[in-house]
C-alpha cells in the first residue's frame, strides 16, 4: 500500500512539475507572439508610410517632369522666335544696305564733297552739303539741290515702307539775318526739303518728318573753315519698317 502511495506521489509530482514548466513556456510563447504582432503592426505602419512617401515622391517627380517639359518647350519656342528675329533683322539689314547702294548709284553724278550716302546702326544717311542745296543764310532750295532730291525721291518711292526724317544742321557761327537764329534756319531748311519731296516728287507726307539740330550735332571741328563747311548740311535719315521686329519682340516677351 505504501508503495502504491509513493508511486502515486511521484507521478503527481512529475505531472505537477511538467505542468508548471509547460505553463511558463506557454506564457512566454504568448508574450513573444504579442511582441511579434506589435513589431509586425509597426512594420506594416512603416511600410504604409513608406508607400505614401513613395506616392508623394512619384507625384513630385511627375510634376517636375511636366515642368521640365514645359520649360524645354518654352526654350524651344523662344529659340525659334529668336531665330525668326535674327532672320528678320538680317533681312532688314540687307534691305537697308541695298537701299544705300541704290541711292549711292543714283547720286553718282554728284560730287563726293556734295553728297555722302552711309549705312549705320540699321539706318541709311543721305548727307547733302549746303553748297549743293542753299545759299548762305537762305532756306530757298537751289535748282541743282532740287535735282538731287528728285534722284533720291525716285528711289524712295519704290519702297513706301521706309520712313524719312529730314534733319537740318548748321555750323557754330551765329546767324541773324532772315531768321532768328541758326536753329530756326536749320529747321526751315528741313521744312523746305520736306515740302519739295511732298509737292514736287509725290513722296507720301505720312512718311516725312522735319527737324532742325542747329550747331548741336557737328561732324567736324567748327574751329576751321573746312569743318564748318562739313557741318553745314542736311541729312535725310531713312528708317526701315520695324513693325515685324516689334511683333517678334512682343511675342517673345509674352512667353
Amino acid at each position: 500500500m505504501k508503495k502504491v502511495l509513493s508511486a502515486c506521489l511521484v507521478c503527481f509530482t512529475v505531472v505537477a512539475v511538467m505542468s508548471c514548466g509547460t505553463g511558463k513556456k506557454l506564457k512566454s510563447a504568448n508574450a513573444e507572439i504579442q511582441r511579434l504582432d506589435s513589431v509586425n503592426n509597426s512594420l506594416n505602419q512603416q511600410i504604409a508610410g513608406l508607400k505614401d512617401n513613395m506616392n508623394d515622391l512619384n507625384a513630385q517627380k511627375d510634376a517636375l517632369n511636366a515642368n521640365l517639359n514645359n520649360a524645354k518647350q518654352g526654350m524651344a519656342n523662344q529659340q525659334k522666335q529668336m531665330q525668326s528675329l535674327q532672320s528678320s533683322l538680317q533681312s532688314q539689314r540687307k534691305a537697308m544696305e541695298d537701299l544705300r547702294a541704290k541711292i549711292a548709284d543714283a547720286l553718282n553724278g554728284f560730287k563726293s564733297d556734295e553728297v555722302q550716302v552711309t549705312y549705320k546702326d540699321g539706318l541709311v544717311y543721305v548727307s547733302l552739303q549746303d553748297k549743293l542745296l542753299f545759299k548762305s543764310g537762305s532756306a530757298i532750295l537751289d535748282e541743282r539741290g532740287k535735282q538731287a532730291l528728285g534722284t533720291v525721291a525716285s528711289v524712295l518711292n519704290q519702297d513706301t515702307s521706309i520712313k524719312i526724317m529730314v534733319v537740318g544742321h548748321t555750323d557754330s557761327v551765329a546767324f541773324k539775318k532772315s531768321y532768328k537764329d541758326n536753329w530756326q534756319l536749320s529747321t526751315e531748311r528741313a521744312n523746305t526739303i520736306v515740302r519739295i519731296l511732298r509737292d514736287s516728287y509725290s513722296v507720301d507726307p505720312a512718311r516725312l518728318t522735319a527737324a532742325g539740330r542747329s550747331k548741336y550735332s557737328p561732324v567736324a571741328d567748327n574751329a576751321t573753315p573746312e569743318g564748318r563747311a562739313s557741318n553745314r548740311r542736311t541729312e535725310i535719315v531713312l528708317t526701315p519698317d520695324l513693325s515685324e521686329v516689334w511683333n517678334l519682340v512682343n511675342a517673345s516677351s509674352q512667353q
